[in-house]
């Protein structure tokens, strides 16, 4: 059975080819501008997906703890020479060292573990992974305190201050202990950065 067609009304029907013309170019000009926002909302929300997973990395990092790595350890030994390979060189340091006695040199030593305690728990360490060595020593801290000294050391016997300027035991560990806070300051430093 035919469907049976309704009257068109004679206000919907143009009135002549002209109109029809002008209805569809302010049509094209519709879906222009349709066009253009629906192009500008495609950028920004890809500006809003940039930014969403920009932000999710940031929080990621504050809220998954970090693990102490193989580039930690590195960024402590460039941080660690970087800082005390020229006080290693300064003669001042030297006799500085020697005349220090067993009361600052313990000083020198509580400076450094305050240091490095308040590094690892009160800045951005405070969502590290604890891992610990012993089951009691922090293993960042083992390794900030083993890579200062060492590097202290290492700096002062190849540029000749331990075993030339400076022969005694005492005297080197003196010299060890005073060049070490500061490549601990370094350490420290360095492995902040991310």
């Amino acid at each position: 059975m035919p469907k049976k067609q309704e009257p068109v009304k004679e206000e919907q029907m143009p009135d002549s080819l002209e109109e029809i013309v002008d209805d569809i170019h302010e049509t094209s000009k519709d879906i222009d501008e349709i066009q253009e926002d629906v192009d500008e909302i495609q950028s920004d929300v890809k500006e809003i997906k940039k930014s969403q997973k920009s932000l999710l990395k940031r929080m990621s990092s504050r809220l998954v703890p970090d693990e102490f790595a193989w580039d930690d350890l590195a960024q402590q030994i460039v941080g660690a020479m970087i800082l005390s390979t020229p006080l290693a060189v300064t003669q001042e340091v030297w006799v500085l060292s020697q005349q220090l006695d067993i009361l600052r040199l313990f000083a020198i030593i509580i400076i450094t573990l305050v240091f490095d305690i308040l590094l690892i728990y009160h800045t951005k360490y405070q969502l590290v992974k604890e891992q610990k060595i012993l089951s009691f020593i922090p293993l960042r801290l083992a390794s900030l305190l083993i890579v200062s000294y060492t590097s202290a050391a290492l700096m002062l016997l190849i540029f000749g201050v331990i075993g030339y300027e400076i022969t005694s035991p005492f005297g080197i560990l003196k010299l060890v202990i005073l060049v070490g806070l500061f490549a601990n300051i370094g350490a420290g430093t360095a492995d902040l950065l991310k």
